[in-house]
């Protein structure tokens, strides 16, 4: 291969560099001056139809036998070796090596080896190894190993490695390996592993590893491990494994594991967690949403941030404004229960843990609530009372018995409850719950002592019953805002 290269530089050198010593009295024409013969053919120059003169010369059919150097192209040029025009080629020109203008490329260039352009390239160069232009790129180019755009490139690279503009992109990139841009993408970037842009990118990135974008990305961006951002996104990002936006990201932004962005306003879904200075909008993780300010709603396993409005849905909600409270309940199932209640003060999860200490037999569960508070008038319009107030609230429990078993055994509640506080850390309350039993455990159905209803389906049991459930709550608790209040600001008639 390195053989290869050598040879294939060396003609080529020799070919450019030939040209200007063989015809140094025509340095100074331009293309319209051109001379035109139908035929020409061409050994090595000088040896040619035209000899000395060949670069004054523009020629409808072109042979050249090992190499040939002319003025210009306006048909069809074929080289065992070299085709090398010093203005402009506009026609098909094939080479076993590589064809070549220290001008303008317009038209369509086939070589084994090299395209090369000094100037612009209009239309369409393929390339065994490589295509180049030393300027703007106007048309296709397919290689088979890499193509370079010295300045804009404005239609199509496809390369089996590489595709490199040194400045804008408006149109497509594809390359099995990497893609790179040193200035602004309008369009299209598809690499098998990685694209690269140094500045704004405006459409899609697609690759199976990375996209890069060193500046702002207003679009989609989707890759099969990683998508990074430098400036700020609008649009899309989705990645298999990581999202990194190090300023804002407004949009979707999904990624199998984590997104890490400063500020994020739409969605922001991640298979492990999502973190990130200001979060707006929703946030699903599988484990973790951290934020040092959130709004909106947060679903999440574990679910931290100094300051929070909105609501979270998750086994621990921690929020630097929010309630840490320690609940103990028992229930008519015969269930006592003690449960974790973080949060918001308005809306709050608890993570249930209970056993029932009425059976003769060790049953346990778990669980997780998801609840509302509301000041007691929101319930009861002629009930005024700052100290109580209404929770509304629904849960889900797996029970198992002796040892865990995930076999299907589970209760749905929905329950309504009325509170008083006793001072700013413990308050009681009580009220009925309507309840529902899904259970393959045979035996599970003396949890409750009676049911409304009683159908079995497919090997499942189901009962329905009203019970109650009664509880004291510790630690810091507050009166919140009537419902009315908190809607002050929306559109919305409270007759």
């Amino acid at each position: 291969m390195k053989r290869l290269l050598s040879f294939l530089t060396f003609l080529i050198t020799i070919a450019i560099l030939s040209g200007p010593v063989i015809a140094q009295d025509s340095d100074q024409r331009n293309e319209e001056e051109l001379k035109y013969r139908k035929w020409r053919v061409t050994l090595f120059p000088p040896l040619s139809t035209n000899g000395v003169k060949a670069p004054e010369y523009t020629a409808r059919y072109s042979i050249n036998i090992l190499g040939g150097y002319h003025g210009g192209l306006d048909g069809l040029e074929i080289g065992g070796l070299i085709n090398y025009t010093k203005f402009y080629a506009n026609g098909l020109q094939i080479a076993g090596l590589a064809n070549a203008s220290s001008g303008n490329l317009a038209g369509f260039n086939i070589a084994g080896g090299a395209n090369i352009s000094k100037g612009d390239m209009s239309g369409i160069q393929v390339a065994g190894f490589s295509n180049i232009t030393g300027e703007d790129l106007e048309g296709i180019q397919a290689a088979g190993l890499f193509n370079i755009a010295g300045n804009n490139s404005s239609g199509l690279q496809f390369a089996g490695i590489g595709n490199i503009a040194k400045d804008d992109i408006e149109g497509l990139q594809g390359a099995g390996i990497v893609n790179a841009a040193w200035g602004n993408i309008s369009g299209l970037q598809a690499a098998g592993v990685a694209n690269i842009a140094r500045n704004d990118v405006q459409g899609l990135q697609a690759a199976s590893i990375l996209n890069f974008a060193g500046s702002d990305i207003s679009g989609l961006q989707a890759a099969g491990v990683a998508n990074v951002a430098f400036g700020n996104i609008e649009g899309l990002m989705a990645a298999g494994a990581v999202n990194i936006a190090l300023e804002d990201a407004s949009g979707l932004f999904a990624a199998g594991l984590i997104n890490i962005a400063n500020n994020v306003e739409g969605l922001a879904a991640a298979g492990v967690a999502n973190i990130g200075n200001n979060l707006t909008g929703l946030q699903f993780a599988g484990v973790l949403n951290a934020s040092q300010k959130s709004t909106g709603l947060q679903i999440g396993l574990i679910n931290i941030a100094q300051e929070f409005e909105g609501v979270p849905i998750g086994l621990f909600s921690v929020y630097g404004n929010g309630r840490k409270n320690v609940d103990m309940r028992f229930s008519d199932a015969g269930f006592t229960d003690f449960g974790f209640t973080s949060g918001t003060y308005r809306v709050y999860n608890t993570a249930i843990f209970g056993y029932n200490t009425l059976l003769d037999r060790d049953v346990y569960r778990v669980g997780l609530a998801v609840g509302l508070e509301k000041k007691i008038s929101d319930s009861f319009e002629n009930w005024s009372n700052e100290t109580m107030y209404v929770n509304q609230e629904f849960a889900l429990t797996h029970q198992f018995e002796e040892k865990w078993s995930s076999k299907l055994n589970l209760i749905y509640s929905y329950k309504f409850l009325v509170g008083r506080r006793f001072g700013s850390g413990f308050s009681l309350y009580g009220g009925p719950t309507f309840n529902a039993q899904v259970t393959r455990v045979p035996g599970a159905v003396d949890y409750t002592w009676y049911s409304i209803w009683s159908p079995d389906r497919k090997g499942r049991q189901y009962r329905f019953w009203v019970g109650f459930t009664a509880g004291l709550r510790l630690f810091k608790q507050k009166t919140v805002p009537a419902l009315k209040d908190s809607f002050e600001n929306w559109d919305i008639k409270w007759d």
